[in-house]
């Protein structure tokens, strides 16, 4: 896992170039860009079997933590995986600057982070407050936001393969883009709007259970790191 990080820092520094293929760079400066782009596909893909790896026949209990700790590896590979995509110099030049790219990059740069925040803000809140939250609100608002989220982006995706321009708020003028695709945009606007209210149950659950919330134990996860093995809650 480390050695993996230290890769993929490294390789960091020269695969940038794969955003500009449209750019009119030199041939063979794709080609390069191309290449270190897609061997950066491997640390990154290490890291992911280390996850996995450290799940598989574990004793694993699906709480709301776990649950969105699971979410972001399947977020995690399904952005990395449309990434293989953009890396080819062949396939990014007709989906460069579509919604493909848009779907892409909030999978595995947006909603793979903001679950593991969530995740992790439910897993440290017995830590912080001395009291649970509401488990059933949590695993709502975790299914909510997973599958609402999937509702935005993947159809993103197909847009993409359409040619659909991002940054344009309506396709009307288009002779080459289907009324489906209007329709699809109109429903990935609704599924925004649903993610962002189903906020609103993360924000009730912390506040209620603040108040409300049962008393924490010392180590309600039975975990192992060190800050866990304090005897009291604040």
């Amino acid at each position: 896992m480390v050695w993996a990080i230290v890769a993929i820092g490294g390789l960091s520094f020269i695969v940038w170039a794969h955003h500009m293929y449209v750019s009119g760079m030199n041939p063979y400066f794709g080609f390069f860009f191309a290449t270190t782009t897609l061997i950066i596909a491997v640390p990154t893909a290490i890291k992911v079997y280390n996850w996995v790896l450290t799940l598989w026949r574990g004793n694993i209990h699906l709480t709301v933590p776990m649950l969105f700790a699971i979410g972001f590896i399947f977020t995690f590979v399904h952005g990395g995986l449309t990434g293989l995509f953009l890396g080819n110099v062949v396939v990014d030049l007709p989906l460069s600057d579509t919604y493909f790219v848009v779907g892409h990059f909030h999978m595995v740069m947006g909603v793979s982070p903001i679950l593991v925040v969530f995740g992790a803000l439910y897993h440290w809140y017995p830590k912080i407050t001395g009291r649970m939250f509401n488990d059933a609100m949590g695993k709502w608002h975790f299914w909510l936001t997973f599958l609402g989220t999937y509702s935005i982006y993947l159809p993103m995706h197909y847009l993409g393969f359409l040619g659909i321009p991002r940054r344009y708020f309506a396709y009307d003028s288009f002779d080459f883009i289907p009324e489906s695709a209007n329709m699809m945009n109109s429903g990935i606007t609704v599924a925004a709007l649903f993610v962002a209210v189903v906020q609103i149950i993360f924000l009730w659950n912390i506040i209620w259970s603040t108040f409300k919330g049962k008393k924490a134990s010392s180590n309600p996860w039975n975990a192992t790191t060190l800050e866990w093995q304090t005897p009291n809650t604040p």
